[in-house]
């Protein structure tokens, strides 16, 4: 049978329009019109301009045996570096070889055989420069791709109200803006009727996860990114490229859901700009590498416990859309930024049953999509401390080290893990001692702290 989660997850995909190409045009491509020979000024004079036009790049790729593929990280080193210096043609060793890159003509030159391919980068707002000319020579498999999605979903939104996702056995509704509320809060994101389908899967997605840890979890509003600004529809086309790219190159794009914890001053810029930084230093010796930290679906207390409660106690989770690709297990504590290999895309903690997707920093707003963010506020009356008031003083007069060494023993990794995120909140000055010792107790019960204080006693 399939669990409640697995029905949530399904249906949240098969709202997968909202993640794809927009009915606009893809405007917001920057494309080279130099031939490969020598060029005219006016050609160069368009060509150094669209040079300037670019942000940051955060990814460089190279058209080879029919596909984009990605530079190794340190030729992503070396060529960001030029191009930051202001360097149109910049010479790079790439396994021993020398090689010309023309950012202006957009090519790559073997420097002893003078074999050309094509370059492409995306900058970290999330525009992406391709070479136009190169459809001419058979490189645009993926620009038809692109295209091809864009007339599906433009169909599907002239299209009947209803429609089929082959995720899902029975109609689902179509998302009707006549049903949202526009947010007051946060430009680009409109609120959800708490009686609309969304709303309901979202909550169900949050609540029937996170009430193991915290029982009293009452959800106070979800928002819908709408990507409809200009900034918000160049991300969304952005994060097709990339997970269309990614397909091709893996054969999967891996696609996941994941929450991230922040807090409610940090919303607005991530749905309008997209993450400035990673939130490693918010998990301390327990993060698991430099890069944004979000965590699955099932597993929503991480990511709010990295949240920041506001001034009327209300914290805000938002449920991203995340391209996965190929992931490789990164410990804790360690400081990698980076893929350690070229075959892997992300990071994380454990292969077989993650706690924590790690996207690096170098993809954090290419490889993530904002979709719902979720209000919450929580209470801790359950595991009746107030009849246990002897509890809280043993364990204030107690390491902590040694009580995590032995509640590990009788605690599953999930509740271990958001035990050592508190810990790391505590220790930094986020919350007092008082307050990390009122979560453990919620998270490990009073039966288990009583008998473990006792047995530390002897």
């Amino acid at each position: 049978m399939i669990s409640s989660m697995e029905q949530t997850i399904r249906v949240l995909s098969a709202d997968e329009s909202s993640s794809e190409i927009t009915n606009r045009d893809m405007l917001s491509i920057r494309s080279s019109n130099l031939l490969n020979g020598g060029f005219s000024p006016d050609q160069l004079v368009r060509a150094f301009n669209n040079f300037k036009k670019s942000g940051t790049p955060s990814r460089f790729l190279l058209f080879s045996e029919n596909a984009w593929v990605d530079f190794a990280h340190q030729v992503f080193d070396e060529l960001k570096a030029g191009f930051l210096a202001g360097k149109t043609i910049l010479e790079v060793l790439v396994d021993q070889k020398s090689y010309l890159f023309d950012f202006l003509r957009m090519i790559r030159i073997d420097s002893k055989t003078g074999r050309q391919n094509w370059i492409a980068w995306i900058d970290v707002r999330g525009c992406y420069f391709f070479p136009k000319n190169a459809a001419a020579n058979k490189c645009n498999s993926l620009q038809k791709k692109l295209e091809f999605d864009r007339r599906i979903n433009k169909n599907l939104l002239m299209s009947s109200p209803q429609f089929h996702h082959p995720l899902v056995t029975k109609k689902v509704e179509s998302y009707d803006d006549n049903m949202e509320v526009t947010s007051d809060r946060w430009p680009g994101a409109k609120m959800l009727r708490d009686d609309e389908k969304f709303y309901k899967v979202v909550e169900n997605l949050f609540i029937s996860s996170i009430k193991n840890f915290m029982p009293n979890t009452v959800i106070t509003s979800i928002n819908r990114c709408s990507h409809l600004s200009l900034p918000g529809n160049s991300r969304l086309l952005s994060f097709n490229l990339h997970k269309s790219m990614m397909k091709e190159s893996r054969g999967n794009a891996n696609v996941k859901f994941g929450w991230y914890g922040t807090s409610t001053s940090n919303i607005a810029g991530i749905i309008t700009y997209g993450f400035r930084q990673s939130n490693s230093d918010k998990l301390g010796v327990f993060a698991h590498g430099i890069g944004i930290h979000l965590s699955p679906p099932h597993y929503p207390y991480g990511s709010a416990m990295l949240s920041e409660a506001d001034e009327d106690g209300e914290r805000h989770v938002i449920l991203c859309r995340v391209i996965m690709g190929n992931s490789e297990k990164i410990e804790a504590g360690s400081t990698r930024d980076h893929p350690s290999h070229e075959r892997f895309d992300s990071g994380v903690d454990d292969i077989e049953n993650p706690k924590w997707f790690i996207v690096w920093n170098s993809h954090m707003n290419t490889h993530i999509i904002p979709e719902y963010i979720v209000g919450f506020k929580s209470s801790f009356h359950s595991q009746g401390w107030t009849k246990l008031v002897g509890v809280q003083k043993s364990v204030m007069n107690l390491p902590f080290w040694k009580l995590f060494v032995e509640i590990e023993k009788s605690l599953p990794s999930s509740k271990m893990q958001a035990l050592e995120i508190l810990y790391n909140r505590y220790k930094v000055g986020k919350i007092s001692k008082e307050i990390f010792i009122k979560y453990m107790r919620s998270i490990a019960g009073d039966k288990l702290l009583i008998s473990t204080i006792k047995s530390l006693k002897g």
